[in-house]
């Protein structure tokens, strides 16, 4: 008698705190509201506001930055739209992001596979891989530009060793400046993807790869169909957080190039940048922002439709 009326007592309980939980929702998550409040307002103080006074300003005739202006509607969007300068660093963007992606990707990997052995050298590498991350983005310039300065470089001493005379710095050369900008860069960040791969390759379960190698697996076949597929989620995230953060660098190509040689390395940040400081175009270089970032975000939503993960079902 007492089994049977337990099971009543203990629904009728759920079914009570079920109700008052839909009658009162928002009581339950007060704390989390509460603790997300700071940060929510700090992002709209940071982010939203600035965004917000740039779309107002991309409405207005304004030259330098504070000064009087007047309302033009969208004049500076059908400039902006029309300006071929602005659509050829928008390509040069495309292949600064693609580049940065698929380099810092490669090298990221390969790091992460040689730091997650058990040797004394892999962890001991695991320590030395950081430091490109944690130098400055000035001081890993002045580097990159002393190692491929053509009189005193060593890359260009080390290629007169071999033979290869007058190689001078790819920096100064239109077709090669990108390139050299890209592998800079690449070589700066790559930490940072190499620590998230080995973080997320530590979380597959060591029988998978035991029973692989029962089956007669290699490791290249292991690498393929058991830690690439399982890394998918992580790999996801990496490359929308990535592609976003090499597409809005400026410091790592403007101390180097400054967007030269003949504009070679001018992508959309850079051409930004020179359109509101160095010309004094504000408006229009606000509305060349709020074009930049509708790309971005469709971009950003194209990524997300196509390369999302297929969760199981």
């Amino acid at each position: 008698m007492s089994g049977r009326s337990a099971v009543p007592g203990v629904q009728g309980v759920a079914l009570r705190a079920r109700a008052a939980g839909h009658r009162r929702p928002w009581t339950r998550h007060l704390l989390g509201y509460a603790l997300v409040a700071p940060l929510v307002l700090l992002m709209v103080g940071v982010i939203g506001y600035p965004l917000l006074n740039t779309v107002l300003l991309s409405f207005q005739d304004q030259g330098v930055v504070g000064s009087n202006s007047t309302y033009v509607g969208f004049e500076n969007y059908g400039r902006a739209l029309g300006d071929g300068e602005f659509w050829a660093a928008i390509g040069r963007s495309g292949i600064w992001l693609v580049g940065n992606l698929v380099v810092q990707t490669v090298i990221a990997f390969v790091t992460a596979l040689v730091i997650g052995g058990n040797g004394r050298w892999a962890r001991a590498s695991r320590t030395w891989t950081l430091f490109p991350w944690v130098i400055p983005t000035v001081a890993v310039a002045v580097i990159w530009q002393w190692l491929s300065n053509s009189n005193y470089g060593v890359v260009p001493k080390a290629a007169s060793a071999v033979g290869i005379d007058g190689l001078g710095s790819p920096f100064g050369d239109s077709a090669l400046a990108m390139p050299a900008l890209i592998l800079m860069n690449s070589w700066h960040w790559f930490p940072l993807g190499a620590v998230v791969i080995y973080g997320a390759m530590r979380t597959i379960p060591g029988e998978i790869y035991e029973a692989a190698r029962v089956d007669g697996a290699n490791a290249w076949r292991t690498f393929w169909r058991i830690t690439f597929p399982l890394l998918q989620p992580v790999l996801f995230a990496l490359g929308l957080v990535g592609s976003l953060w090499s597409f809005n660098i400026v410091d790592s190509i403007y101390l180097v190039t400054k967007g030269g040689p003949a504009d070679a390395t001018t992508t959309a940040p850079v051409f930004i940048y020179n359109k509101a400081f160095n010309e004094f175009q504000a408006s229009d270089a606000a509305a060349v922002s709020v074009v930049t970032i509708i790309l971005l975000a469709a971009l950003a939503f194209f990524y997300i439709r196509v390369a999302r993960p297929k969760e199981d079902q």
